[in-house]
């Protein structure tokens, strides 16, 4: 009997880890450099500006990656998905599959927001 799994990669879960951290500590550097340029712009003078611009850009982040989630299940729901994927070529389990692979990255972008935003909401408390 073939096994189903086959043609999903399973990469190791450190491995996968330290990708995923990867991607927040590069995301969160962009973010410290953004309200970084913003301050310098605004001519922001106190640490103050600075703590609040990055803890209210930590909660529009993790707002970001809860929105993802809510549109990516309210897209899968929708008459005209589930219409396009019963008119390909693909049988149900590569539908099925491919599916659970959309589902799987929207919850990774998710996370990597959601640990972006509460980084940066944790560097301006610390400030």
């Amino acid at each position: 009997m073939r096994n189903i799994d086959s043609n999903i990669p399973k990469p190791g879960i450190r491995r996968t880890i330290v990708k995923l951290l990867a991607i927040v500590i590069i995301f969160e550097l962009i973010v410290l450099v953004i309200v970084g340029m913003i301050g310098w712009r605004k001519n922001w003078s106190t640490i103050d500006e600075y703590t609040q611009a990055l803890q209210l850009f930590g909660m529009l982040i993790i707002g970001l990656g809860l929105f993802s989630i809510k549109g990516n299940w309210d897209a899968a729901r929708s008459f005209e998905y589930q219409y396009s994927l019963s008119v390909t070529d693909q049988n149900i389990l590569k539908r099925t599959q491919q599916t659970l692979i959309d589902f799987a990255e929207s919850y990774r972008f998710m996370i990597v927001m959601l640990l972006v935003g509460v980084i940066s909401i944790l560097i301006g408390w610390l400030l």
